[in-house]
Formats: structure tokens, C-alpha cells, sequence
């Protein structure tokens, strides 16, 4: 996908000053987080916060330069003047100022500031709390180029792409758990490795071609899940578990009282959602659904009626939905409770009115993405952004995607690198989430 991401083409109103640009050159984790502040602020050596009145002072950083708000500096040229320690900071205050960090900057930079930041950022409590602050985006992922990965979500209300700070792009993304990715190697022999790219922890597991995983908040534990079958007999496929951290092989899961046309869907990409693992394919009539804590799996049946339609099945991150076309730009939305197994239907999504088909079709043309056989494109729904809050649309074969804000009604466009490719989009958010610590 090259060095930069996709590009966003939203043109702000005419009559507001010029947006500031949604991508940093930094990177993902490179957002910037300085602090403007109108009386002069310094840091000395011994760590305490200096107020200069009535001149600027020079400062350098000690952390190589890099200029974050939490990061000391000492300063020249100052009078002496009332000072503040800066573990003299509230416990609560610090605790939310922290927060509003990025997990790459915390781990990188602000955990090594001092002993009171140490103790707040290493408890349970803040991991659990950053998360969920952190908001849910889109990895996007080329499957066929192995590429640089673009990291799609909303902020404020407005939509931010930008490059995915992951050191190995090569390996293909099965799914995401509370910002802990599970990744293929196929050009290693389908070797697999859990891993957090905030902290660039990594850890292999053992060897299976592995699907799915989710997190069992009773008991603490990462499960990862996979379809298995017997080479003399591969239509009858099962399903095994591993814990990770605690299993050093894989267990068997009890799938006997499933008929052998529905486990063959086992063998597809499956989808996360909290505590629950699902599997579903655009024309079945039911979805298999594996909680993760009481490791057992339970056929649903989506709504009468909707079985033989064409279904698209998308994880918010924390439920299951489907999407069905009412006309060509407008879809029903289902949502399964995941306590009941009971589907209830949302409000429909609707781009007419919006003007969408005029802009669409102007994209299409301008830009040369229209396929050499015509306008065969189909707009299908490929993910949520922040639970809901925006349907991501990819106009497929073309590199063109549609971003609609539910609640504004607004949309957005913007592309990808390739037309003609396939593209993985996996529900993500970063966090500082340690699997060794589970």
C-alpha cells in the first residue's frame, strides 16, 4: 500500500477556515499532544515545574529531542520563582490526564517519567479504563499485497485515516481482541503469533491455521479458536480451543449436536465480539456463536424471512449485526443480543436523500475507477466505526469507500491504493493490554 495512506476528500465548508488535515505524518501514534499554555512553564533537573513571568526561555528535551508535555525539560536563562512538584498532581487528575495519552506514547515515553506515573500506568484499573476510552477504528489490509496497513476511526466527529504503526505487515490479520492482534504468517508456514503493536509484545502459538479470538472477562483469559477436520474425512469439520497463556495444545470442542451442513461454516473468517466468537456466511440461515467463558457453541437462526437473502455480517466490537439491502443505497440493520439470541432491528440506512447517488457517480467517473466492463460495482457495508457511530461502504471492485455518520447523516469518501484487490477490514482499537499478564 506504499509508505502513505489512503487520502480523504472532504472539502471544507466555504464559508469555515480550512480544516486542519486529519493525517499526521507521524503515524498513527504520532498525534500531536502539546500543550499551549500562556504563562511559560519549565521542568528542572530535579523534577519540578518552574513558572518564568516576562521572558521565554530556551528549553531542550531529554528524551532525544521529542517534544511531548510529559517529557522533561530543562530550561536556561530563568530567575529562581515559586515552585510545584510534580507528584503533587491529584491521583484522580493525573488518572484522567493520562488517559488521553496514546498506549504508544505511554508505553514508550510517560511510564518512564517518574515513580508516581509508573504506579498509575502498571495497575489493571488504567489498562482496563484507557481501553475503554480508546476508540474502535478499522484496520484496512491489502490480502493479496501485503502492504502497509491504513487505520480507519472517528474523532469528534470526524474521520481520521492513517498509516497502522505495525512493524510486520506481511502477516496476514485474522481478527483483533481489545487491540491484541492474531496474525498469519502463510509465507512461513502458516506460523501464527498473538501480538500488541502499542507495546510491540509478540509471542507465537502453537501450530494450527488459526481463526478467531476473544476475551473471557470471568476468568481473565484470551481463547483462540479454530476449525479442524480429519484428513480422511474433511467435510466433517469440529472446532478446537486453546487458552492462551495456559494451554500448551489444543482441546476439543463438543460440536455433536450440530449437523454437518451447518459446521462446515466453520472453516470461514469468523468475527469477535466481546466474550463470543461468530461464525456466518452472506446466505446462511444461522449463525454458530461459541462463548468463550462457557465454551459452548449455539446455532441461532436469523430472523424468518431473511435466510435465502444476500446478508452482510459485520462486528460493532461489542455485538453481531447484518446488514440486507432494501434498494441499491439503502440497507436493513439487525443486531443480536448476545444474552438471548434474539435479533432486533435498528433503524435502516438510507444514502438517497443524502444526494449520495449524483456524488457517487461523479467519483466514479472522474477519478477513472469505473471497471473495464461497465458499472458492475456493488456497494457493500465492511465495517462500524466507535460502535455504530459510522457504516464504512467499500464500492467494490474500485478503490472507492463511503463513510456515513448515523447520527449527522453526513458522508465522507475516501480510497484505497488498488482497484481489482481484496481488502480485509478488522474492528481494532489500541490499548496497553499485556496477554502475559492474563
Amino acid at each position: 500500500m506504499g509508505d502513505s495512506p489512503p487520502s480523504l476528500h472532504r472539502p471544507p465548508p466555504p464559508s469555515s477556515p480550512a480544516a486542519p488535515p486529519l493525517y499526521s505524518p507521524a503515524g498513527h501514534h504520532g498525534r500531536d499532544v502539546s500543550l499551549k499554555i500562556q504563562t511559560p512553564m519549565a521542568v528542572n533537573k530535579e523534577g519540578n515545574s518552574q513558572m518564568i513571568r516576562g521572558r521565554k526561555l530556551k528549553c531542550r528535551y531529554t528524551n532525544h529531542g521529542r517534544s511531548r508535555p510529559y517529557n522533561h525539560r530543562i530550561c536556561k536563562g530563568g530567575k529562581k520563582s515559586s515552585s510545584m512538584n510534580i507528584e503533587s498532581l491529584p491521583d484522580e487528575l493525573l488518572f484522567d490526564i493520562l488517559l488521553h495519552l496514546p498506549p504508544r506514547d505511554i508505553y514508550d515515553s510517560a511510564v518512564f517519567v517518574c515513580k508516581k506515573w509508573r504506579s498509575v500506568i502498571r495497575t489493571r484499573k488504567f489498562t482496563c479504563e484507557h481501553l475503554r476510552h480508546s476508540p474502535p477504528g478499522l484496520v484496512i489490509q491489502s490480502v493479496n499485497k501485503r502492504e502497509q496497513m491504513s487505520f480507519l476511526t472517528t474523532r469528534r466527529g470526524r474521520i481520521e485515516i492513517s498509516k497502522f504503526a505495525h512493524n510486520d505487515y506481511k502477516c496476514l490479520l485474522w481478527t483483533s481482541c481489545n487491540g491484541l492482534l492474531l496474525e498469519c504468517d502463510k509465507e512461513n508456514d502458516y506460523a501464527t503469533y498473538i501480538a500488541n503493536p502499542s507495546t510491540s509484545q509478540r509471542s507465537p502459538l502453537p501450530p494450527k491455521y488459526y481463526s478467531g479470538m476473544a476475551y473471557a472477562a470471568a476468568s481473565t483469559t484470551y481463547k483462540v479458536v479454530n476449525w479442524y477436520h480429519e484428513y480422511d474425512n474433511p467435510e466433517d469439520r469440529d472446532c478446537v480451543i486453546l487458552t492462551v497463556g495456559v494451554d500448551k495444545s489444543w482441546r476439543l470442542l463438543h460440536t455433536q449436536h450440530l449437523s454437518l451442513a451447518t459446521r462446515i461454516i466453520f472453516n470461514i473468517r469468523p468475527l469477535t465480539t466481546e466474550g463470543f466468537v461468530h461464525w456466518a456466511t452472506t446466505k446462511s440461515a444461522h449463525v454458530l456463536s461459541l462463548n468463550v467463558e462457557t465454551e459452548v457453541i449455539k446455532e441461532i437462526l436469523v430472523p424468518k424471512g431473511y435466510g435465502e437473502k444476500l446478508k452482510y455480517f459485520l462486528s460493532t466490537g461489542t455485538c453481531l449485526t447484518f446488514l440486507t439491502n432494501i434498494k441499491e443505497f439503502s440497507w436493513e440493520v439487525w443486531e443480536l443480543s448476545q444474552e438471548t439470541g434474539e435479533w432486533t432491528k435498528m433503524p435502516s440506512i438510507d444514502l438517497e436523500p443524502q444526494n449520495f447517488r449524483s456524488e457517487y457517480s461523479k467519483r466514479i467517473r472522474n477519478r477513472s475507477l469505473m471497471p473495464p466492463w461497465g458499472s458492475n460495482v456493488t456497494v457493500k457495508p465492511v465495517g462500524w466505526l466507535s460502535c455504530k457511530e459510522a457504516l464504512v461502504l467499500h464500492a467494490f471492485p474500485t478503490r472507492l469507500c463511503i463513510v456515513y455518520n448515523v447520527r449527522t447523516r453526513g458522508i465522507d469518501f475516501f480510497e484505497l491504493n488498488h482497484d481489482f484487490d481484496l481488502y480485509a477490514f478488522v474492528v481494532h482499537r489500541d490499548s496497553l493490554v499485556d496477554f502475559r499478564e492474563c
